[in-house]
């Protein structure tokens, strides 16, 4: 699996259009389950609600209510799958390119919210209370940018260090994660590692001397997408971060191992929404 915590971003103007979070909160029930996706920044996605079968980079996992989670950029995830159960969470996105540029030395929280895996934190008592507080503050301002918003996004991220300070996060392996769970990690660690390569469903099955029909399934089972589908996912992702980090579209097409330059530049547009030329450019 390649990694991606070297990638450089383009600077952001200090006082740009839109502040450097984006902070929501959710409690609803939503009409579609969620695909394994990647974003442009790094996530504080706090949930309140029990999730059974989470996907972080290549871990398939249980995460329970209460869990802190950073997610970094470009890490493909998908937190909740059931389209008819009630998800409550509040997520921070967070530019970290816009603190690169007003600060020289980045303070340890920020080498944190750069980490190139997810990591996990569970706040109790004065720290779970203070962190919905600082949450509740950035939601007031509905994403405007202002000298309040800044202060208080501030105001939280100090907060948030003496949270680090206060105890070393989780690692992958302290999450609950069943037999099958684990199987399917497995796989996911295979594709990931050979994601620039032409893989088939064949390959994969061979590798781990598994029934085709049975590994189909049992990715299907925990993933909720068919392998395909995935993998698909995990190469627009590193195309994202490819371009991010300099590469030309033809060059990233070639790399990902894309049959034409017309092949990839539908598909990016197809996953994002945006040519990968276009990509390049913002």
């Amino acid at each position: 699996m390649s990694d991606k915590s070297n990638t450089t971003q383009k600077p952001v103007p200090l006082f740009s259009v839109s502040p450097p979070y984006e902070m929501v909160y959710r409690n609803e029930i939503s009409p579609n389950p969620a695909e394994p996706h990647s974003h442009n920044a790094t996530e504080l996605y706090y949930t309140l609600t029990d999730l059974p079968d989470v996907l972080l980079n290549d871990t398939v996992s249980m995460i329970p209510a209460g869990t802190l989670i950073i997610i970094p950029t470009f890490c493909i995830h998908r937190l909740y799958h059931e389209s008819n159960i009630a998800y409550e969470r509040y997520i921070l996105s967070i530019h970290t390119a816009w603190l690169r540029s007003v600060f020289c030395d980045l303070p340890t929280i920020f080498s944190r919210l750069e980490e190139p895996y997810p990591l996990f934190f569970f706040p109790e008592g004065n720290n779970k209370d203070s962190l919905l507080y600082h949450f509740n503050r950035l939601l007031k301002y509905e994403d405007k940018l202002t000298p309040g918003s800044l202060r208080d996004f501030f105001d939280f991220l100090s907060f948030f260090g003496t949270i680090i300070k206060s105890f070393e996060p989780e690692s992958k392996y302290d999450l609950p994660i069943s037999e099958s769970q684990k199987r399917v990690n497995g796989i996911l660690s295979y594709i990931n590692e050979h994601i620039r390569e032409k893989i088939s469903v064949r390959d994969i099955a061979s590798h781990f001397y598994l029934n085709p029909d049975y590994l189909t399934r049992l990715f299907k089972k925990h993933m909720h997408i068919s392998i395909s589908r995935y993998i698909i996912t995990q190469r627009i992702s590193e195309a994202e971060s490819l371009l991010r980090n300099g590469h030309s579209v033809s060059q990233v097409q070639e790399e990902l191992g894309f049959s034409s330059y017309a092949y990839f530049f539908k598909t990016f547009q197809k996953f994002t929404g945006i040519s990968p030329s276009r990509y390049s450019k913002l």
